[in-house]
């Protein structure tokens, strides 16, 4: 098994994890097989009244992804419980697999990491700091020391995933990576029906269920592609390289509690939706359920703009990002780059689209709109050095001025209008344009499926606005 290992939290360079193995260890037989159920418990010795009622909730996860030049390292186990109560529960950290506990004795053994006298509805964190300090396995046990009624805690297996248990890592590194992203996105294994000892930890990413022969298969992959020189005759105006610890707003906007008629998603300003670490911006799009515009919808995800903060009329308009989009995996996903007019009227130019699903995952989608009647042009590009946009790190540009747009993949010029193909260039095009970058779940290009992965991050290394 290997855990999800994934960036979270603004303000930090992190990883969040989800357990490998969760189980409820306890003394009475009544409880049956507990590995696969949906909730963890624990409770004292003489938990309601039976004298071997102990139980304790234990949780095995697996870290892979700490970077060598990873310091100052801090980990929270973060459990969410349904009780508000006073209770005593006391946070260890057990060498060895999910059962190397399993008795008072034992366990008194064990030196406590964290202790807490309360339980809150919601997620309850404990500092497990000392010991998480490099990659490993690592097994902890919530075990209850008042209040002889269970408390229950949601596990792995929960249907809602915004529920499940994480251990959420945070750190600091010399200098920011170079040679791969830091936030590959790698998908759950399925649940297990009783504990067993973790093989190697692996960064292959494991898939819930068997790929459709019938599938394309992926394009022979591309290095990450390299930024391209900076454009001659172009001076940089505008920038955001994401080297912070958090979403910079002077410069974005972060649309939050909003609905449109067009996806499926809530536009939310949560950490865990938009957020800076390791030098990159990501941007996820979450399977969970969220109020907006009076509604209560499937998904989460996020949309940040530049409106009332930076606009520009022409430039050269550049992102460096990767796509989440694979061809099984994928269907409904839809991160974008793209500008649209100060004054709200006709006028689109996408830098870049880039749809999820087999029919479109392997492409760059470039388009200008007048209107959303609609009157458009668009088409999708391969990447011209091959390998397709969820491969790594690639380059999207648009180049603007008066007389024409171009477009450019990894620096190759790609796709050109002017007004000898477009009859109302002039009517759309001559005003200042500010900057939007979003993820759209569900649309015209078909919605989720069972097979699409959540959580999605759309990672963005920076964008720049050049300028003559």
């Amino acid at each position: 098994m290997t855990a999800s290992v994934l960036p979270i939290l603004a303000g930090d360079n992190g990883l969040s994890l989800r357990p490998v193995a969760d189980s409820t260890v306890t003394q009475v037989p009544q409880d049956g097989d507990t590995e696969a159920k949906t909730t963890l418990a624990s409770c004292p010795a003489l938990c309601d009244r039976n004298p071997r009622g102990r139980r304790d909730a234990t949780l095995k996860f697996a870290v892979d992804q700490l970077p060598a030049n990873a310091t100052d390292v801090r980990a929270k186990l973060r459990v969410y419980s349904w009780h508000d109560i006073t209770a005593r529960i006391v946070t260890r950290t057990v060498v060895g697999d999910l059962r190397a506990a399993v008795t008072a004795d034992q366990l008194a053994d064990v030196l406590p990491v964290q202790s807490a006298d309360r339980v809150r509805k919601g997620y309850n964190e404990f500092d497990v700091s000392a010991s998480v300090q490099g990659n490993g396995t690592y097994t902890f046990t919530l075990s209850q020391e008042s209040h002889n009624t269970r408390v229950y805690w949601a596990s792995r297996e929960n249907s809602r995933e915004n529920l499940r248990p994480e251990l959420v890592l945070s750190y600091s590194t010399s200098s920011k990576p170079t040679a791969t992203p830091t936030t590959p996105a790698v998908t759950m294994p399925p649940p297990t029906t009783s504990p067993t000892p973790a093989p190697k930890p692996t960064t292959t990413k494991p898939t819930s269920s068997k790929p459709s022969t019938t599938a394309p298969k992926p394009p022979p992959t591309s290095p990450t592609a390299t930024p391209p020189a900076v454009p001659k005759d172009w001076n940089l105006v505008w920038s955001d390289d994401f080297n912070g610890d958090s979403i910079d707003r002077s410069k974005w906007n972060v649309r939050d509690g909003e609905g449109r008629d067009i996806d499926l998603g809530c536009n939310v300003s949560s950490p865990k939706n938009s957020f800076v670490g390791g030098g990159n911006l990501t941007i996820r799009a979450l399977r969970q359920s969220a109020t907006c515009s009076g509604e209560t919808r499937p998904f989460t995800q996020a949309y940040l703009d530049t409106i009332g903060k930076h606009s520009w009329q022409y430039g050269r308009f550049e992102m460096r990002a990767k796509s989440p989009n694979k061809p099984d995996t994928s269907k409904g996903l839809w991160p974008a780059f793209w500008l649209r007019p100060n004054d709200g009227g006709n006028g689109e130019i996408d830098v870049t689209e880039l749809p999820g699903g087999k029919d479109w995952y392997g492409k760059s989608t470039a388009a200008i709109f007048y209107d959303y009647t609609p009157v458009k042009q668009d088409t999708r590009i391969a990447l011209p050095g091959g390998g397709y946009p969820g491969d790594g790190f690639h380059t999207y540009a648009t180049e603007w001025d008066a007389t024409s747009i171009k477009w450019y993949l990894d620096g190759k010029l790609v796709w050109t209008r002017d007004k000898s193909t477009t009859s109302w260039y002039d009517k759309a095009f001559h005003k200042p344009y500010n900057l939007r970058l979003n993820f759209q779940v569900g649309g015209w290009l078909g919605n989720p499926d069972a097979k699409t992965s959540f959580p999605a991050d759309f990672v963005v290394d920076y964008v720049k606005v050049y300028q003559r």
